[in-house]
């Protein structure tokens, strides 16, 4: 098949197209260009002097020539375009200089909305996909904690920790970066399609695999060191003693960053990752206070920002959902005021889930007291049933 011939003379679209190649096959895009001297020079090559280049295997070769043959340059550009799709190889003055100085950068980057400010310091909260309510309950609370500091959450928009540390940021007015191991154009999980849609217009979805890239497990590793690139410190809130929040961290200890977790009870599975992390030297912190401390021996003093009049507007509404603020049959000028026995069940409760009977006992109810003040306390949005007969506080 001869080769297109494109009709604008722009290099960029040259890039577009090398940073398109395989819909994410590993192959080392930006260290070939640079030894080939551009992605146009690439394209240009014979195939025989394709193999001159270092690693090009009879594959490699097979899947250029096949992507520049039946790649349609302009046509896909002009797609990702209306799609409002961003694209930005590593030597624009647009790329990241977070990203630019990693070890094994991206050739280029895919981006829905904005990059991270280079400027401005931003923390990578992550962790455990099937995370506990209480891990649930401390993403939301950094989350929004760091977006009333005006410090953007960077994050990979999964299931648990991830999703919902970003959409707590996202909630309370603040900026947020999700980095996906899809395109940009691709929404995974789809579950998390409000988030999705809220990160396009307050912060950004960035990917270095090109539009229509379909989520694959072999591409997750490679994207969390785009996490850990963009952030200036990396928190792990919850997470196994395996998982794949294991290689973010290792890749931003690579990236000589810092590493801080959430220390959990010794006997949660769900904190044996970051108990072990501690011991390996990472550091313990408790609060949003702990981490600004940690930013601030590095970057200087940060300036402060208080919550917007939109986000405590947005807290005061709350939504349909029933989120923000609790409602209660009992109030004293719009604040709740618990029940006596309410407020004994309100003590007990815990972020880790506890039984009916524990909690009659700690709170010296009988079970027909607890139970009524049980319900009104999820009536109210404080408390919440995990399983039949076990309660966590929300």
């Amino acid at each position: 098949m001869e080769r297109r011939r494109l009709m604008r003379n722009d290099d960029i679209l040259y890039d577009f197209w090398w940073a398109c190649i395989g819909g994410g096959y590993s192959m080392p895009l930006c260290r070939l260009a640079m030894e080939a001297g551009s992605a146009r020079h690439i394209y240009e090559m014979k195939e025989k002097s394709l193999f001159k280049l270092k690693g090009v295997t009879e594959r490699c070769a097979a899947m250029i020539k096949k992507h520049r043959e039946e790649f349609d340059i302009e046509t896909e550009y002009e797609k990702s375009l209306k799609k409002g799709i961003r694209f930005i190889p590593y030597h624009s003055s647009s790329f990241p200089e977070r990203l630019r100085r990693i070890s094994g950068h991206p050739f280029a980057i895919f981006v829905k909305g904005e990059v991270p400010l280079d400027d401005r310091p931003s923390v990578a909260l992550i962790g455990a996909r099937n995370c506990s309510e209480y891990g649930r309950k401390v993403a939301s609370m950094l989350g929004e904690s760091l977006a009333e500091r005006g410090i953007p959450v960077v994050s990979g928009m999964a299931y648990g920790i991830d999703g919902t540390a970003q959409m707590a940021c996202l909630k309370a007015g603040g900026l947020s970066y999700g980095v996906l191991g899809s395109g940009v154009d691709v929404c995974y999980p789809e579950a998390n399609r409000e988030i999705y849609d809220r990160l396009c217009l307050q912060g950004g979805v960035i990917s270095e695999y090109g539009p229509q890239t379909m989520p694959r497990a072999c591409l997750f590793p490679a994207r969390n060191r785009l996490i850990a690139g963009l952030s200036d410190l990396v928190v792990v809130v919850e997470a196994r003693a395996r998982s794949g929040t294991g290689i973010t961290v290792d890749m931003a200890l690579d990236q000589g960053k810092d590493v801080a977790v959430i220390p959990g009870r010794i006997t949660d599975p769900l904190s044996e990752g970051c108990i072990r992390l501690w011991k390996q030297g990472a550091i313990p912190v408790s609060s949003v206070e702990d981490i600004i401390d940690l930013l601030e021996e590095k970057y200087g003093k940060l300036s402060e920002r208080g919550k917007t009049e939109e986000t405590s507007d947005t807290i005061k509404r709350g939504d349909e959902k029933g989120e923000g603020v609790r409602k209660s049959g009992k109030t004293n000028g719009g604040k709740y005021v618990p029940s006596e026995n309410e407020a004994r069940v309100l003590e007990t409760l815990d972020y880790y889930a506890k039984s009916t009977e524990i909690l009659c006992e700690e709170s010296g109810l009988d079970i027909l007291e607890f139970m009524r003040a049980v319900m009104m306390l999820m009536a109210g949005g404080f408390a919440k049933e995990l399983g039949k007969g076990y309660y966590v506080k929300i």
